[in-house]
Formats: C-alpha cells, sequence, structure tokens
C-alpha cells in the first residue's frame, strides 16, 4: 500500500491531479453525476455519495484489477502519472507519489464496515494498475444522486 488517510469529503468528490496542475476542477454535469467521475488529462474527480463522518481513503498500485465483492460504486478511468500526484479534497489534499507510467486508475467506495474500516462512513479504495487496459469503464454501478 503507497498510503493511506482519514479524510471528510467535501463537495461529495475525492480528486487526483498532477501536482503541478495550477487551480485543477472539473465542471460536473448530470452525465458526469451519472457515471460517476468526470475526467480530464492530469486530473480526475471520482464521486462520493453524500454522507456524514470520515472515510478512509487507501492508495495503491497493483498488477491487476481486484474488484471487492462489496464495492457501492466502482470506476475506472486511464490515468498517465507523470509526475507528483496530490490526492485528495478541494481543502484536504496529500502529496503522493507513485511511480510514472500509465495506469488504469480504479476508484471503489465501499461501506465502512468493509475492510476493516468500521468506524468510517467508506472506505474509499485508489488503486493504479498497470495494465494495456486503461480504458474507461463503470465496474459496479452505484447512485451519487439522491432525487432520481
Amino acid at each position: 500500500m503507497l498510503t493511506e488517510f482519514d479524510l471528510t469529503i467535501l463537495y461529495t468528490q475525492l480528486v487526483v491531479h498532477h501536482a503541478e496542475l495550477h487551480l485543477p476542477g472539473l465542471l460536473w454535469d448530470d452525465d458526469h453525476v451519472d457515471q460517476g467521475f468526470a475526467w480530464s488529462k492530469g486530473i480526475v474527480s471520482f464521486g462520493v455519495p453524500d454522507h456524514d463522518g470520515q472515510c478512509l481513503l487507501r492508495v495503491n498500485v497493483s498488477d491487476e484489477l481486484k474488484l471487492d465483492a462489496g464495492a457501492e460504486w466502482a470506476v475506472q478511468v486511464p490515468f498517465e502519472v507523470s509526475a507528483l500526484l496530490k490526492i485528495g479534497t478541494v481543502t484536504n489534499m496529500r502529496d503522493v507519489f507513485v511511480p510514472k507510467g500509465l495506469y488504469g486508475l480504479v476508484f471503489q467506495a465501499l461501506p465502512g464496515s468493509a475492510m476493516a474500516g468500521a468506524g468510517y462512513t467508506y472506505v474509499l479504495l485508489l488503486t493504479f494498475i498497470k495494465s494495456a487496459d486503461r480504458s474507461f469503464e463503470i465496474l459496479q454501478q452505484g447512485r451519487l444522486a439522491t432525487d432520481k
């Protein structure tokens, strides 16, 4: 595991971006909410269902996809790491070193009772997968919006 830390999710999103991006951000529309992420080169925001309480974020690099059976939401996006990354929320970003390369970045949201995450609302998994398959894919459909 590269790192793990407690995180309070703001604006219902977890952000991963190259540290060199000045004022990084993405505007979400209804399609982004439906798919669970917004993406642009060097930055991705993953949606986290609205909730109260803290989350546990775990960041890892792997050679293969291991989708957790308890994932309420899981998506994959292509992501190239060429520099130091910032991972977190709008007001709480952490520097995370991931080896340079092309990855399929998989985000999974599990209920806090899963994976020794008791006491957390969600356990959020970010896995950088070294793979030739770097496609966009909804691996487990969840629901971010509560009004549909």
